[in-house]
Order: C-alpha cells, then sequence, then structure tokens
C-alpha cells in the first residue's frame, strides 16, 4: 500500500488555488468526520482567525469556535442582533447547518459588508463551502432600490401636481407629460408622449414653441413667458410658462412648468395687489394656443342634452353604469359622468351587462341608474332589469367620424339661400352613391359651380383644424373630407377650384381618390387642380401622385405662405383665364 500523494497533487493544488483567487472566493472542505481537509488561502480575507486554524486536521466545532472569538456573528436574525448570543449555542447552529445537504444566505457580516454563503454535502460525507464578498453589488442593488424609489416619488409629485409640466428631449419630443398638461389637450398621457408640439398645435404656434425650446437648450437659460390658452373643454387658461434646461451635455432636457394665474388674470382674487408682480408682463398675455375641439364638445352637448339635467346637477357620488358597443361614445359620457363626480363605468354588450349586474350584486354594489344606448343591438333584453335599476335610453345617432358631415349637410340642405344651380334640384349624396347628378354641369364653368373654392380631404383632426384656421384667414371657403370616399363625394357635390389631398386617409387613400376624380372628369370636360398633402417627400410617392394626375404638392406642416402659394396658382390663375 502507498500512501504517498500523487507526484501532480501540489499541481492540482496550484491550481485549485489561482482559480479561488480569480474568483476572489474562499472555498473551506471538510470530511464526514468534521475535520478540515482543505482551505483557500482566501479564507483568511473572511474570517480573521490564526492561520494555524485552516491547517488539515482541525475540527469544524475548533475553527468556529476561532470564527465567534474573533468577532464575527453571521447566520443571526436582525431581531437576535441586540442580544448576546451565547458561544456554544452560535456554534452548534452552525454545525447544523453544516449538516445540511444544501444551505444557500447572503448574510451581512459587518456594517458594510455582506457576504454569500453556500454549502453543499455531498454523496461520500464530505462538506463544502464557498464564501463570496457581495457588499458591492448589495451596495449596487441598495442604491438602484434607492434610486427607482425616488424615481416613483419624484413621478408622484409631478403628477400631482397642480401646475402643468411637461418634459422634451434634445430633439424637442415630448418624454413626459403630467396630468395637469394632459388636460389641457384632454388627452393622455401615451398620447402625448413621443410626438412633437407640430402633432398639437397650429404651424405658427408649433414653430414659436420650438424656437423657445431650441435657445433654451442652446443657451442654458431659462425663459417665460405670458400665455393665454384655450383648453380641450373651451375654458380659458392663463399662466407664466417657464421653461428650464436640465441635464448633462448631450443628455440635456428641456422641462416647460405652466403657472395657472387664471384666477388672478380674471381678476377672481380679493388682493389684487398681490397679483401686481405676476400681472406686469411685456406685452401682456399671448394668445397662445387654441386646444379646443368644436366637433368633440358639441357631441358632449349631444349625448347630455338627452339625460334629466336634475339628475346631472346631482349627480356627484351617484353610480352610474353606461352600457354602448361604440368606444367614442363610451369615452365621451364616462368622461363627462366622472367630471360631474359621478363614479361611472362602461360595458359594450348586453353580456356584460348582466354579469356586472350579478358581480354588483353580489358584491353588494348597488348602482343609481344605467344609461343605455339605444342603438346597442338586443337592447330590449336590458331595458329593465331583476334589480330594480332606473334605465335611460340615448339616441347618440351620427356620433363618430360622420358627425361634422351631418352637421354641414344638414345646414346645406336646410339652407333658405337659392342654389348657385339655379332651379336645379341638388339631392344629398351619400357614401352609397356611385355618381352624382347636376343638370347639364358640363356647360358650366368649374368657377360657377358652388360656392366652395378649396376642398381638403384630411382624416387628422389636428391638421383639419390647422387647414381651417388657414383658410379662414385667408377669406377662402372651403370644405373638410376626412377620407377618400367624402373628398370624391363632395368634389362631385361643390365642384370646388382646388383640391388638397391627403395621401394617407382610411376607406379610400389620396391616390385612388384622384383617379376617381380624375375618371369622373372625363365626361364633364373639366379639370379641378388636386395638389397632394404628404408627410415625406419620397420620389416614389411623388411619382405615384402624379401617375395619378395631381399638379402639385406639398409636405406636412403646412403653413399660411405655403398654403397661399399654392392657392394663387392654381385658383387665382384659372379666374384670370376665365375672365379672359
Amino acid at each position: 500500500m502507498n500512501d504517498v500523494a500523487p507526484s501532480d497533487a501540489h499541481i492540482r493544488l496550484g491550481m485549485f488555488e489561482a482559480a479561488c483567487d480569480i474568483l476572489a472566493a474562499a472555498v473551506i472542505v471538510y470530511d464526514k468526520n468534521d475535520c478540515l481537509v482543505f482551505a483557500s488561502r482566501q479564507a483568511l480575507r473572511y474570517f480573521p482567525i490564526p492561520v494555524e486554524m485552516l491547517t488539515p486536521g482541525t475540527r469544524l466545532r475548533d475553527v468556529l469556535g476561532a470564527i465567534f472569538d474573533s468577532g464575527m456573528r453571521y447566520g443571526i436574525t436582525p431581531d437576535q442582533r441586540h442580544k448576546a448570543i451565547n458561544r456554544e449555542e452560535w456554534i452548534s447552529s452552525r454545525i447544523s447547518a453544516h449538516w445540511r445537504e444544501q444551505h444557500d444566505a447572503v448574510e451581512r457580516v459587518g456594517r458594510d459588508r455582506w457576504i454569500h454563503f453556500r454549502k453543499r454535502r455531498l454523496p461520500s460525507g464530505y462538506n463544502v463551502s464557498t464564501f463570496v464578498d457581495v457588499s458591492e453589488q448589495k451596495k449596487q442593488d441598495e442604491q438602484w432600490r434607492l434610486d427607482l424609489e425616488r424615481i416613483a416619488l419624484t413621478e408622484d409629485i409631478l403628477e400631482t401636481l397642480p401646475s402643468p409640466v411637461v418634459i422634451k428631449d434634445r430633439n424637442l419630443t415630448y418624454i413626459a407629460a403630467n396630468k395637469a398638461f394632459c388636460a389641457i389637450y384632454g388627452a393622455s398621457a401615451e398620447t402625448i408622449v413621443g410626438r412633437s408640439s407640430w402633432a398639437f398645435a397650429d404651424p405658427e404656434t408649433a414653430e414659436r414653441i420650438e424656437q423657445g425650446d431650441r435657445s433654451v437648450l442652446k443657451t442654458g437659460e431659462p425663459t417665460s413667458l405670458a400665455e393665454h390658452i384655450i383648453r380641450a373643454d373651451g375654458s380659458d387658461l392663463y399662466t407664466i410658462t417657464h421653461k428650464y434646461r436640465i441635464g448633462a451635455p448631450e443628455h440635456y432636457v428641456i422641462v416647460t412648468v405652466m403657472q395657472d394665474v387664471t384666477a388672478y388674470a380674471r381678476d377672481q382674487v380679493a388682493d389684487l395687489a398681490s397679483a401686481d408682480a405676476v400681472l406686469r408682463v411685456a406685452g401682456g398675455f399671448i394668445e397662445a394656443q387654441n386646444c379646443f375641439d368644436p366637433v368633440r364638445e358639441a357631441e358632449h352637448r349631444l349625448l347630455l342634452d338627452q339625460l334629466d339635467p336634475d339628475e346631472l346637477r346631482t349627480i356627484a357620488g351617484k353610480r352610474v353604469l353606461v352600457v354602448t358597443d361604440n368606444p367614442h361614445i363610451e369615452d365621451i359620457l364616462v368622461a363627462a359622468l366622472k367630471a360631474r363626480g359621478a363614479e361611472c363605468c362602461a360595458v359594450r354588450s348586453v353580456p356584460e351587462h348582466h354579469a356586472f349586474l350579478a358581480a354588483a350584486a353580489a358584491g353588494g354594489l348597488s348602482l343609481d341608474y344605467i344609461v343605455i344606448d339605444r342603438n346597442l343591438p338586443a337592447r330590449e333584453a336590458i331595458a329593465d332589469n331583476d334589480y330594480g335599476i332606473e334605465t335611460r335610453l340615448i339616441t347618440p345617432d351620427d356620433i363618430g367620424p360622420d358627425f361634422m358631415r351631418t352637421l354641414v349637410d344638414s345646414h346645406e340642405l336646410l339652407s333658405e339661400d337659392a342654389s348657385p344651380l339655379g332651379e336645379i334640384v341638388v339631392t344629398p349624396a351619400t357614401f352609397a352613391d356611385d355618381w352624382y347628378i347636376a343638370t347639364d354641369i358640363t356647360t358650366m364653368l368649374p368657377g360657377a359651380v358652388g360656392d366652395v373654392e378649396v376642398l381638403v380631404a384630411e382624416d387628422n383632426q389636428i391638421n383639419q383644424f390647422v387647414f381651417s384656421q388657414i383658410l379662414e384667414g385667408m377669406g377662402v371657403s372651403h370644405r373638410i373630407a376626412e377620407n377618400g370616399e367624402e373628398a370624391v363625394m363632395l368634389w362631385r357635390k361643390h365642384q370646388p377650384r382646388l383640391v388638397l389631398m391627403d395621401i394617407s386617409m382610411p376607406l379610400m387613400n389620396g391616390i385612388d381618390a384622384a383617379k376617381e376624380i380624375r375618371d369622373a372628369e372625363k365626361l364633364t370636360g373639366t379639370r379641378t387642380p388636386i395638389v397632394a398633402v404628404t408627410a415625406q417627400a419620397l420620389n416614389v410617392d411623388m411619382q405615384n401622385c402624379m401617375d395619378a394626375g395631381m399638379d402639385d404638392y406639398i409636405t406636412k406642416p403646412v403653413s399660411p405662405d405655403m398654403i397661399e402659394a399654392i392657392y394663387r396658382r392654381y385658383v387665382n390663375r384659372r379666374a384670370e383665364k376665365s375672365v379672359a
């Protein structure tokens, strides 16, 4: 029998020690009799004990006793750290953990030191223990946790501030907006974030906003401006708008804080002397932006006018259920009722209605009344309910994409003014019409047919508003179409002198609409200038527009100068030729 160690044993041991040094880990191995077999050099970095305690053959109990005597007390719960600890009890608890098949824990062994303990009992009875200092990782984790808490607290503070606050990145794109800012536009933060001022303001206002942002971004000098804004709900907002540059170079952001001084501007405070400093602004309050949507307000009133005024006045604190399969109507009603202090939610079908009432009854929740969309399929099944809850019916006819067109058509048909076509009887055209009939229209000049000079085909409501503002400022009569099909219909009906055609629209895009107009003109012998309106001037898009028979193109965002130049080029020139 040869008890001499293999000749390469010292090489293996050296490699093992080197691996422990590289991993910054201490490794201790005990045999099945709890006697030390191996301890790496790193162990002395974790346990300030005499070096002779780590020689092979030392008992586990003696090693633990030396660790205890050094002042280390790992494996103790936080609630026991302030109590006196018995030496033998602590050694016994550590031996018990040592004999577990697996033991894994991260423990604090000092004020700022954390060690990851791993123990594994092998089938042979040997125990392998590893120790790794994870103090830096714990500090980073703790710092990360504190940072997240601070971020969450900051977001909560900004979100609940009564002053509108919005943040833009260095590309002048919105990256954050609080509730007060979103309320100005009647939009959600998800709708605003990721977009720019051009998506919400007319070109002149958007350019002014971005000029101010760029100036602050470049110079770092804060700015202040007194503004008068019309909110989405039609109310006035007078603000002192402050802009600041925050952050490090290459990571600057623009923070805009709007100080609401509406009460002072309207003389709604008793002590106006305190308001003097606020209102003494050079130039006064400039007209900044109109966020009011007259179409939505008309829809809002049309729906609420169908409810009892007395109920609306006393609706605060009541529970109301809205039943409609139209998300647009749901959005308007739920928001309006909540704004009046009601607890309101919505369901979109008869089964959802039944399930909601059953769940409410099971939870002891009572409803005051239910508002039902008269157009809801099978609504008769919920006109009455087994819970005795009162119901209210509303008729939301034409609310949605066709609302503005319905108002326009109704106004034109009810007008007492003489038709520009003389004795021609004009019937309202619908999307189902394949053609539009007018008596002897081919003998009439396009400029004499109807009083509409410009037809705008645009599906985006903000862009519609921009076009309307520009054309109204020019004194030009116009109509707005929300898609390609409606554009063709309004062209047949009004024979405008110019068409501004958006390329990307629902139902029918601008390319197809232009082709259909050109095909129809082959029968009348007329030609209406059609100008494409594109988001970006790509060569392939321009070629497609020209192939469809369009005459020119402009790119978004549009400006008054751009529209006026197109108008003069095509409408004024045609008028001069007609006179000649």
